[in-house]
């Protein structure tokens, strides 16, 4: 496997990794209310790590080495970052319910 490969690999893994870290912090929400959820980031990192080694569990040799686990994080720190840059702002938006419920807001909609 190329190197291009795998960071494109590792790309798609963020790319998955941002909106289920987003799901789960919502869900940390709806459970705790306002107290501190984990650090986003890390979270995803080891969310990626964690599917990196599930997928290679049954690899000989990368299953019983932790040789690669350095490379690995690193890649997906890259990838989760640029993953954030692509879709964060996009996620953020639409995990949140919008407000309704505002007595502030003007009534009848969009003109």
């Amino acid at each position: 496997m190329d190197l291009h490969r795998i960071e494109v690999e590792f790309k798609l893994l963020a790319l998955k990794a941002v909106p289920e870290i987003e799901r789960r912090a919502l869900e940390w929400k709806a459970q705790h209310g306002d107290k501190m959820f984990a650090d986003k980031r890390t979270l995803a990192l080891d969310y990626i790590v964690s599917s990196y080694a599930a997928a290679t569990a049954g690899v000989p040799g990368l299953n019983l080495t932790t040789l690669d686990d350095d490379f690995v994080r690193a890649q997906a720190a890259k990838a989760l970052d640029w993953a954030w840059s692509q879709t964060g702002d996009l996620v953020n938006q639409t995990v949140h319910a919008p407000v309704t419920n505002d007595s502030t807001l003007p009534t009848g909609g969009l003109q």
